[in-house]
């Protein structure tokens, strides 16, 4: 069968899913037409996702949001306003996917959290079988709790989740823990989508903390860390595509986002600090590492994934990039976490679930 994808193209999750799913699509022989992708203008997909699909990228223009001036959090009073100021290049995005879907015909349309595959579906009677993948749909799910208060950013996020998933659609709903599925909210319960990749490493607790942020602006918090803790070595993480690593001083350096590299040096810390992306969470989750979140700023996705975590039992949270709590203390091996363990059980047990799902339509 013939697969178009849709991918919200910011942030690292969506990306690394939508390349999972293209590997375990193709080892059965199946075949991806096209991928939509929709970040901002001045947002540069990384290397490893666009040498990955090649010539099968089409970039559209689709909502995104505004990072405050101090580049950590979101400001969402303008992303609202640009939202609405580019009203009209959307339209013309809805169009360019309406030309692209006709012309290759897929048999299967999946997409990745980007909202216009969701408003392409309605206005167009979409008759493509359509599925919806992302954590944050388990929000539907009883199992799944709220952070406390902010009604207003709920309503929010179950309207956007809404957006991006027609009512035809099914839904992939990616969970760090086993769940029921809903067949009346024709809602699936998931493993994350784990890179074979990072299956295949071996794990080590060698003497440094990895760190990624969503936002380069928290490199100001490491930074300041940092030289508090000379003792501590520090790698960083961070989506700055015209510099491949900068070194800050002899305990601290910086890459540039890279898929394989990334791995490797998860694979390879003694712990794991990032703004609270679902997707880096399972995967340090996966090989079994000690785990600290800071979710980004004004971004209730991320808070929501934060305390998911921690009922899962395989992370904890924090306001700041302070990294005392991951370092202090009794040094534990983590393979004694029982948490941990479940959730690898969980992915290992349940590779196949969401493309035995996907092929049976």
């Amino acid at each position: 069968m013939t697969y178009l994808f849709f991918v919200q193209g910011e942030g690292r999750g969506h990306l690394t899913q939508a390349l999972t799913m293209k590997a375990r699509l193709e080892s059965r022989g199946h075949k991806i037409a096209a991928v939509i992708a929709g970040p901002s203008p001045d947002y540069k997909l990384p290397a490893f996702f666009e040498d990955q699909f090649k010539d099968k990228l089409i970039r559209t223009h689709s909502p995104n949001f505004v990072v405050d001036k101090k580049g950590e959090g979101i400001n969402m009073p303008a992303s609202v306003i640009k939202t609405i100021k580019e009203f009209r290049l959307y339209g013309a995005s809805i169009k360019e996917i309406r030309k692209i879907v006709s012309e290759k015909n897929p048999d299967i349309i999946i997409n990745f959290y980007d909202p216009l595959a969701g408003i392409y579906y309605r206005l167009y009677n979409g008759r493509v079988p359509l599925f919806c993948v992302g954590h944050q749909y388990f929000i539907q799910h009883p199992a799944f709790r709220f952070p406390r208060g902010r009604l207003g950013d709920r309503v929010g996020l179950k309207f956007y989740n809404w957006l991006t998933a027609p009512r035809q659609g099914k839904k992939i709903a990616l969970s760090f823990t086993e769940a029921n599925d809903l067949k009346t909210k024709r809602l699936h319960v998931c493993p994350p989508l784990i890179r074979q990749n990072l299956k295949d490493q071996t794990p080590n607790d060698e003497d440094f903390v990895l760190v990624y942020m969503l936002n380069s602006g928290y490199s100001r918090q490491i930074i300041n860390w940092s030289e508090k803790n000379p003792h501590i070595k520090i790698e960083a993480f961070w989506n700055r595509p015209h510099t491949e690593t900068t070194v800050l001083n002899d305990n601290l350096l910086f890459h540039n986002l890279h898929g394989d590299k990334f791995i490797n040096r998860l694979a390879n810390c003694s712990a794991y600090i990032s703004t609270a992306g679902f997707e880096s969470i399972a995967e340090a989750a996966y090989l079994q590492k000690k785990i600290m979140v800071v979710p980004t700023k004004r971004h209730f996705e991320q808070r929501c994934n934060a305390k998911d975590a921690e009922r899962a039992g395989i992370a904890i949270r924090s306001k700041r990039f302070d990294l005392s709590p991951m370092i202090s203390g009794p040094k534990t091996k983590t393979q004694s976490n029982p948490a941990l363990r479940a959730f690898k059980d969980w992915v290992d047990q349940y590779n196949d679930k969401i493309i035995n799902i996907i092929e049976l339509k």
